[in-house]
């Protein structure tokens, strides 16, 4: 009878011991469950992701092609624009041209036969000369001479000549053009046309005295920067520019477009302005 309580006793133990086992396994239990359903929540996640990277790298895929694509037209656009001008250039040469100096020979010779006419004659001499050199200088802008050396060597040219006829300092970085002056993508005349554009509206419009020209490149793409220290550029509430210059920006915003390009204008009335033109070069 002495021994009954220690019995009892050891019954409790053994009964809260296998309690707690059995509670351990359970606990055990609910954890393995939860982790296989963490595992299925996550492997879910994991498949919804790498087929949200593979639906997001068909539509960069596509958008690239997209874009390759709208370049080769618009490349292809370039050459039948350049193509018509060579041929209207070609025109203007062989044919006005000759007219004019077959006209300036025949005041000459009417001059010497009619001594009385030889002033009236000569003004209208000189009105064919001025009407020559404006057709030779029309036919050298559409058909520009300098882009057979590569588009460095145009470059450098055009801003050396800009600071010579304007008065208006200028600085160029074209480091990012390769030696030869060759660029990819048949960019480098719709880059010559809008740096001459960019030139041309600073020396009508923009009252600067300094001027400085950027070409850098990063990956497959090439930038054009021109900032001058002018007087800026007013912008109505709309966005839209209200003075005369915004005429030639729309012109160049329009030229960029067409290549594929991006056109980018920061500007503070009084302090200048600053042109950034991003253009493909696959």
């Amino acid at each position: 009878m002495n021994h009954a309580p220690q019995v009892m006793q050891i019954d409790i133990i053994v009964t809260g011991a296998c309690a707690l086992v059995w509670l351990a396994l359970l606990l055990l239990w609910r954890q393995q469950r939860q982790r296989s359903a963490f595992a299925r929540v996550e492997a879910r996640l994991q498949a919804g992701l790498s087929h949200e990277r593979g639906s997001r790298k068909l539509v960069e895929q596509a958008l690239t092609d997209t874009r390759r694509q709208v370049c080769h037209l618009s490349n292809s656009q370039q050459s039948l624009r350049d193509a018509d001008r060579r041929r209207i250039a070609r025109d203007l040469h062989d044919d006005l041209g000759q007219h004019l100096l077959a006209m300036s020979f025949e005041l000459g010779a009417l001059a010497a036969q009619h001594p009385e006419l030889a002033a009236a004659l000569h003004k209208v001499d000189e009105r064919v000369a001025l009407t020559l050199r404006s057709m030779r200088s029309i036919v050298r802008d559409l058909q520009p001479e300098g882009l057979r050396e590569g588009l460095r060597g145009a470059v450098e040219e055009q801003v050396a000549q800009f600071s010579r006829l304007s008065g208006i300092a200028c600085q160029l970085d074209a480091a990012a053009i390769a030696a030869d002056g060759r660029v990819e993508g048949g960019m480098d005349k719709v880059i010559y046309r809008i740096l001459q554009e960019s030139l041309s509206n600073i020396a009508r419009h923009a009252r600067a005295s300094q001027v400085s020209v950027g070409v850098t490149r990063a990956q497959d793409r090439l930038s054009l920067t021109v900032r001058d220290n002018g007087v800026g550029i007013a912008i109505a509430a709309d966005g839209a520019t209200t003075a005369r210059r915004g005429n030639g920006l729309r012109g160049m915003a329009e030229r960029v477009a067409e290549a594929g390009g991006r056109f980018d204008v920061a500007t503070t009335p009084g302090s200048g302005t600053a042109l950034t033109m991003s253009f493909p070069l696959q």
